[in-house]
């Protein structure tokens, strides 16, 4: 067999080429700011004429995420102009910049060399969010990049912790700023905080240990905390619809659906697979599905656009309901073998906070009422590309599942300069 056939060097090569094709096809979108781009452009003009003032905070109009964006797009409105495609252009840059984090991440963590860890970080490329908001002038791409950053920081803090300490420190003052901007950005990522907490796994007598996450943890709520107050809450007071409303069990349920296709395509051997596991899961699509038609008549259609044109009218009238109980299924399943993966690796601190940060990044799904996008389980890509590593292999299943990975996120891409 050819070397370039082999299924490592083939992934190598698709990763690549998706990326490269991205990045192509983000310059050949020239069409106006369309869907939700319209509506941070004119915030980047407040922040030019207030500054990082109380003004331009309590200002921000149809702009739920924080003023992350703005600080990404002011200093480069001399390039972009401001205007499509270069606006476009900034997240599909941060995105290769991530894609190089998650590299050097691998390389450290995993003892990979460094075409191998280059090749394993492409896969985020297969989950097909990633293709929305990173080929759109969006705003999940730039607090991603920073909380990988600061992901990649806090695992070179924790190494030097012992041998260097002020090196240590200093490196997590810098990760704390990294997830400082990265909340700044969506506050989703505000779980990291909490999720630190599983650091102390094994290390709770630790002075050293807790003294650097104090500084990680302290240096991200003193960046967020005065503009939450200045908010009164985690959005900007025209935008507090977003939370309000208590919590939404569908939503919830669709983000961990979500994160289970995630796993799905980067990962299958995460879930536990047997006949026994499928014939508990058909039963609780039965019983999940009557509940649905009889009493909760919760829909939910995914790729609704594109099947349409395909299946019969009276086929996409029931498919809503037949989908929703099926999600539910999925989310469940998805959950229980998270918590099963986290006991037998209960005694990984770095494993277990990534875990936890993955876990409670889709739980805030629950507290997002307004309305639900894929969107919003993109932001835990990165985690999930670093958690599932070692549970699946190289092969060219491994190939045929990121190419559909790669197909849909394109789909999704494109459904919004096609129909809009």
């Amino acid at each position: 067999m050819k070397k370039w056939l082999l299924p490592a060097n083939l992934l190598l090569l698709i990763g690549i080429t998706a990326y490269v094709f991205l990045v192509l096809l983000t310059i050949y979108h020239k069409q106006p700011p369309l869907y939700d781009e319209p509506l941070f452009i004119p915030n980047v003009y407040l922040f030019e004429q207030y500054g990082l003032s109380r003004e331009f905070l309590v200002n921000i109009n149809q702009q739920a995420p924080g003023p992350l964006y703005q600080f990404i797009h002011y200093p480069l409105r001399g390039i972009t102009h401001l205007q499509t495609p270069g606006i476009r252009l900034v997240n599909t840059f941060l995105l290769g910049l991530m894609i190089l984090v998650l590299t050097i991440i691998i390389t450290r963590i995993y003892a990979a060399n460094r075409r191998q860890a280059f090749m394993l970080a492409l896969g985020i490329m297969a989950v097909p969010m990633v293709w929305t908001v990173s080929g759109m002038a969006l705003t999940e791409i730039p607090p991603m990049f920073f909380a990988t950053l600061s992901i990649a920081l806090l695992w070179f803090a924790l190494r030097q912790q012992e041998s260097a300490l002020p090196l240590s420190l200093f490196t997590g003052l810098l990760a704390g700023f990294a997830l400082g901007l990265a909340i700044l950005g969506r506050s989703p990522f505000l779980v990291l905080v909490p999720a630190a907490g599983a650091l102390l796994v094994n290390n709770f007598h630790n002075a050293r240990r807790w003294t650097l996450l104090v500084i990680y943890c302290g240096v991200a709520l003193a960046m967020c905390l005065p503009v939450f107050y200045i908010w009164r809450g985690l959005t900007p007071p025209q935008q507090a619809f977003t939370g309000a409303g208590g919590l939404s069990g569908e939503h919830g349920m669709l983000g961990f659906a979500y994160g289970a296709l995630i796993t799905f395509l980067l990962a299958p051997g995460w879930f536990y697979f047997s006949k026994r596991v499928m014939l508990y899961m058909a039963g609780a699509y039965v019983v999940l599905l009557l509940l649905n038609v009889t009493a909760v008549h919760w829909e939910y259609a995914p790729l609704n656009i594109a099947i349409g044109k395909v299946m019969p009218a009276a086929v996409m009238q029931v498919y809503p309901y037949i989908m929703a109980p099926a999600l539910a299924a999925v989310a469940g399943y998805f959950v229980i073998c998270s918590a099963l993966r986290g006991w037998e690796r209960r005694t990984e601190p770095f494993f277990l906070f990534l875990l936890a940060a993955a876990m409670l990044l889709l739980a805030t799904n629950f507290k997002v009422t307004h309305l639900f996008s894929s969107r919003y389980v993109a932001q835990a890509a990165p985690l999930f590309v670093l958690l599932l590593l070692g549970y699946d292999k190289i092969t060219y299943g491994k190939i045929a599942r990121t190419v559909i990975g790669m197909v849909i996120g394109l789909l999704s891409l494109e459904t919004y300069f096609l129909f809009h």
